[in-house]
């Protein structure tokens, strides 16, 4: 392979000089022999732009031979009745070695200015990369230590002072410890789950699903944290069995319900809406929030990803990043968008038979 690239290039070459003598031929009845010598002359810079030095300076000598062969008196000999042609073809081969040398020179440069700038950005990339990891280190840093915290402080306060705490401030501590408890476990099952659907290792167990008793299973295990929160259903009549993995599509709308609690007020509802279209179960969950900002909807479900809310929201950024990976799992698609009402809707399309196409 390393033989045939510069044998190429010189075959390139003797392909430039026939093509400069064929142009020579068709002008000879109009030109003097030594103006044909810039036709070899723009041969040569095509070669030396596009070839390197080397086969220009081939391309220079064969124009040459050429010109000397085809137009100079006698022709179709490489005698020279008139010995200024060799100072002519002296001429033209140390000016196409100066201009080969020169175009080679600019684009060796050209080449290192660009390795160069490659190198510079992969630099700042991987500065911006370092940067970018280590925000989201200490971002989940404090998320996982804040409820460390609370529940060491919890046990130690018990077991410090719990026989002259009332009863009343036992059973807080100790439902304050099972909370914070319960939302380590929810943080790191999310770094979990995005680990295994970035390696790819999501096995789906598919069986037939009624979506009414799939928004049960979510609205039942987000009960507690949804607390007096009126969550409104709304299910289109008649709606078909699906196929899915009944667990994962349970936590994606867990997700979703929960996004919704966490960014939207208190008093506000959020509303869980299920139909058909095209073949496809369309199933969306709106907020009254304040929304996200238009140019921040793409990045919505990247991972790590956090609008700016206030600092008693936390999270590690992963809940809908986790969602969109389990959705495209099963082969639907997951999207955001502003009510003109205000808040957010997440629609979530989910393949019903002969419905991947229209995906």
């Amino acid at each position: 392979m390393t033989i045939l690239r510069p044998l190429s290039g010189y075959m390139f070459s003797l392909v430039l000089v026939t093509a400069a003598t064929v142009i020579c031929e068709f002008v000879r009845p109009y030109l003097v022999p030594t103006n044909m010598i810039m036709v070899y002359q723009l041969a040569v810079v095509v070669a030396a732009v596009k070839l390197g030095r080397r086969p220009a300076i081939a391309t220079a000598f064969l124009g040459v031979l050429a010109f000397d062969f085809f137009f100079v008196p006698p022709r179709l000999t490489f005698s020279v009745a008139d010995k200024e042609y060799l100072v002519t073809f002296l001429g033209f081969f140390i000016v196409g070695i100066i201009i080969s040398s020169l175009v080679a020179k600019v684009r060796e440069q050209s080449v290192e200015q660009a390795r160069l700038s490659r190198q510079a950005e992969q630099a700042r990339i991987l500065q911006a990369q370092e940067n970018l990891e280590r925000a989201l280190l200490n971002s989940i840093s404090h998320d996982l230590r804040t409820p460390l915290v609370s529940i060491t402080g919890a046990l130690s306060a018990l077991k410090d002072n719990g026989e002259h705490l009332s009863s009343h401030a036992r059973r807080e501590l100790l439902e304050t410890a099972g909370d914070e408890a319960e939302r380590l476990n929810r943080f790191v099952g999310n770094l979990l789950d995005m680990t295994r659907i970035e390696a790819g290792v999501i096995r789906l167990r598919k069986e037939p699903c009624d979506i009414q008793e799939l928004v049960g299973c979510a609205l039942a295990a987000m009960e507690k944290r949804l607390g007096e929160r009126e969550v409104s259903v709304a299910l289109a009549p008649g709606l078909s069995l699906i196929s899915l993995d009944m667990v994962l599509m349970t936590q994606v709308l867990m997700n979703l319900l929960d996004n919704a609690n966490k960014y939207s007020p208190s008093g506000s509802v959020i509303t869980v809406h299920a139909t058909t279209a095209g073949n496809c179960l369309d199933l969306t969950v709106s907020d009254s929030g304040p929304g996200v900002p238009p140019s921040e909807l793409s990045k919505l479900f990247d991972k790590f990803y956090r609008i700016a809310v206030p600092e008693r929201i936390g999270g590690t950024g992963l809940g809908l990043s986790i969602c969109k990976g389990i959705v495209e799992a099963h082969g639907g698609c997951i999207s955001a968008e502003n009510r003109a009402s205000g808040g957010l809707i997440i629609r979530i399309q989910l393949p019903l038979p002969d419905c991947c196409e229209a995906l």
